[in-house]
């Protein structure tokens, strides 16, 4: 395993650890403020303002997903940088294409625009697991990588009612003033991240890792890519185009997932960290399949509502995914074998969308797609159960 062994801490040391933990729970909640701030305006603002169409949001989803795709070759050609230096640069990036999104008034500079932050925010999501699990120095990753989800889902509540606030206040069709507000928020993250010290950098690590040892991680990954996409993608459309569920209602839906997200994903850190990866990962894949089933099979829409939020509140079971490869990882192979995830998963969160619609489309039937989430979710409990049992030794923490 990666994580060092527990060594005598000067006071200093552990004074300086405790402001990076203060800097990155900070940046954390500044980045998903800024995001949920954004992403709370974007679809209205691509209506509105641009006039795109259902096919040009599947165009423009496609492509923003692809800089995903070449995670791991983005990651090790910046390998010379710690960790928390790449994740600085990502928010950079990330904070001025959101900023200047606010001043394109056609598709392409969107579409144009929309990818390049597109290739920082993956740059920050391949580091912020690690960075995480590096400032835990080995001890209960699981229960701080649920901390920051909680931290991120408590942001997300903030950034939306912000949003929420300024269209209340804004003349109808203004925009600049949520994309100035979310890039400030991220670019004020971006410079927290940079003065993060030496307890943020995991050493050095190699350029990219695709090793038979890390198979299993790498088929959870992408099978967690799948059926993310599947239900993040085919439940929202049939709530709004099957069932006519409005705005206010999807609006409230999210208001709900983070506050019940942010009060979950800590508690389902620390059982990860008590029990181990395959029991709670085992429960996971078992909600999957009743939830996909439940889409599949349920027509009303009460229960629909239930099975939404309790998806939500599982995917917080995803941080096993994480802690297993910091079991099983070879020192200086952390980050690369996290982009190399974060890849796979990108090869679904490109192709599962086309698929699935052309599914739904031919068949004219919404429920296929969660049909094949259920087989999907079937096969990744018996992967689950390849996973070894109970936490990791205390000799190996």
């Amino acid at each position: 395993m990666a994580a060092a062994a527990d060594a005598p801490v000067s006071p200093e040391e552990e004074a300086s650890l405790a402001r990076d933990w203060r800097k990155f729970t900070a940046l954390t909640f500044l980045f998903g403020f800024g995001f949920a701030v954004y992403n709370g305006v974007f679809q209205n603002f691509l209506r509105d303002v641009v006039n795109a169409r259902e096919l040009d949001l599947g165009i423009l989803e496609s492509l923003r997903e692809v800089p995903g795709l070449c995670t791991a070759l983005m990651a090790g050609t910046l390998v010379a940088l710690a960790e928390s230096r790449v994740a600085a640069i990502g928010l950079a990036i990330t904070a001025i294409g959101i900023g200047a999104t606010g001043f394109m008034g056609s598709f392409p500079p969107i579409v144009a625009i929309s990818v390049f932050w597109s290739i920082g925010f993956h740059l920050y999501a391949t580091m912020q697991s690690p960075i995480t699990l590096t400032l835990a120095k080995g001890k209960e990753g699981g229960r701080h990588l649920g901390r920051m989800a909680g931290i991120g889902a408590m942001s997300t509540i903030f950034g939306l009612g912000t949003a929420f606030v300024l269209s209340r206040i804004l003349p109808p069709h203004t925009y600049m003033p949520y994309f100035a507000i979310a890039a400030v928020a991220i670019f004020i993250s971006a410079i927290l991240c940079g003065q993060l010290s030496h307890h943020a950098a995991g050493g050095k690590r190699q350029r990219i890792v695709f090793r038979r040892e890390y198979g299993l991680f790498y088929l959870l990954t992408f099978l967690e890519g799948c059926r993310r996409q599947i239900f993040a993608i085919f439940a929202s459309f049939t709530l709004i185009l099957v069932y006519k569920v409005p705005v206010s209602h999807m609006l409230a839906l999210q208001f709900v997932n983070a506050i019940l997200i942010s009060i979950t994903a800590p508690r389902i850190g620390k059982i990860v960290d008590q029990k181990g990866e395959r029991g709670p990962l085992t429960f996971y894949t078992i909600g999957l399949i009743v939830v996909f089933l439940g889409y599949a099979a349920i027509r009303r829409v009460e229960a629909l509502y239930a099975l939404y939020l309790l998806d939500n509140v599982l995917f917080s079971f995803g941080v096993g995914f994480t802690t297993y490869l910091h079991r099983i990882v070879r020192p200086g192979e952390l980050t690369p074998c996290v982009s190399m995830g974060i890849t796979m998963n990108h090869i679904a969160a490109v192709t599962v969308p086309v698929g699935g619609a052309l599914l739904w489309k031919a068949s004219g039937n919404y429920q296929l797609p969660f049909w094949v989430g259920v087989g999907i979710a079937v096969f990744s409990l018996f992967s689950t159960q390849k996973l070894p049992r109970g936490p990791v030794p205390k000799a190996a923490s």
